[in-house]
């Protein structure tokens, strides 16, 4: 399949986004959380836009292809950090971790929520368990319909008991984003052909951002909590033809379109390191300039996630070309 430059535009500001998420200083507030739902949530709207049920031959098929691409990185990545956990990682994180039972990692691996050692691969587990529901979906239904289900089934969420169960695999998480996942798959026809450029449109895209981020901003200090969360993915996709839009705009640049290109590829490298990096980096500046360096600076905080996108620049491309077996792959793709 022929890459599109726009589609590794949108992964290139995902990543961005999430690495300044995950950067100190942490905000516990809604602007935070929009922050967050315009990085990682995108990623599920370019994996559903890049899956081709014509190209399936059947499920178990399927299943072993998507299994080798996100169970085997899934699981490398963790057996390297849980053994770095092991050696050294709990005794330079401090006493929290320390008091972490041993096994306790090893247990979230197998319940698909590696919170402990490899947080961010919430994500691999959700979208794995998000693919395997989604397929059968569209394989018995055609046109809108898989959206309007997806939809169904993330709000479902509104009235589903808390079952500790329903959090393996983070398949809470496979219904919440559902919706982004199945638009991605259930318009790309539309935004194939579609020209973003038109000024009317422009001008409505913008309008339909700005509604989705207000939301996101605003929701959760006016209504409940939890009932934000679960609409925010809606929202989200509010802001999907600007941000496509954008990338779009993007492909312009030979430079950005290069850079987003190599981003794309690695994401999940960048996805297992980025936290370590930060953390190196954040110990690194306070024993230098001192804890306080870190108090509510958020321009620090984008610094760091652009100094961190820069290091681990070389070292994705490095993985991918001398490590492709991490990431379950026969040979580099760069």
């Amino acid at each position: 399949m022929k890459r599109e430059a726009w589609l590794d535009n949108i992964k290139l500001i995902a990543m961005l986004l999430v690495v300044v998420y995950h950067t100190p200083p942490r905000y516990d507030n809604a602007h935070e959380m929009a922050l967050f739902n315009m990085g990682a949530p995108v990623f599920f709207f370019a994996a559903g836009y890049l899956f081709n049920m014509a190209r399936q031959q059947g499920f178990l098929s399927f299943l072993r292809h998507r299994a080798r691409q996100i169970l085997v990185p899934y699981t490398t990545f963790f057996i390297i950090f849980y053994a770095l956990w092991l050696a050294v990682g709990r005794r330079m994180a401090g006493p929290e971790e320390m008091a972490i039972d041993t096994f306790t990692p090893l247990w979230q691996f197998i319940q698909g929520t590696p919170d402990v050692v490899l947080g961010p691969f919430w994500f691999l587990a959700a979208l794995f368990t998000m693919q395997v529901i989604y397929y059968p979906i569209r394989r018995f239904l055609t046109g809108c319909w898989p959206l309007l289900v997806a939809l169904l089934l993330s709000l479902s969420l509104l009235v589903m008991p808390d079952l500790p169960w329903f959090r393996y695999w983070n398949l809470d998480k496979a219904f919440l984003y559902m919706p982004i996942y199945a638009l991605g798959n259930c318009c790309r026809p539309l935004i194939e052909h579609f020209d973003f450029s038109k000024t009317s449109r422009s001008l409505l895209w913008v309008a339909l951002a700005v509604l989705g981020l207000g939301f996101l901003i605003f929701a959760p200090l006016n209504i409940d909590r939890s009932v934000a969360y679960v609409l925010a993915p809606i929202a989200v996709i509010f802001t999907l033809p600007y941000y496509t839009a954008m990338c779009r705009w993007l492909e312009g640049s030979a430079l950005v379109s290069r850079i987003a290109r190599v981003v794309a590829i690695t994401s999940i490298t960048y996805l297992a390191l980025q936290n370590y990096l930060i953390g190196v980096i954040k110990i690194v500046l306070a024993k230098v300039m001192g804890p306080e360096i870190w108090d509510d600076n958020f321009v620090l905080k984008v610094a760091v996630a652009l100094a961190v996108m820069a290091i681990l620049y070389p070292i994705a491309i490095f993985v991918d070309r001398r490590l492709p077996w991490l990431l379950g792959k026969k040979s580099s793709t760069l």
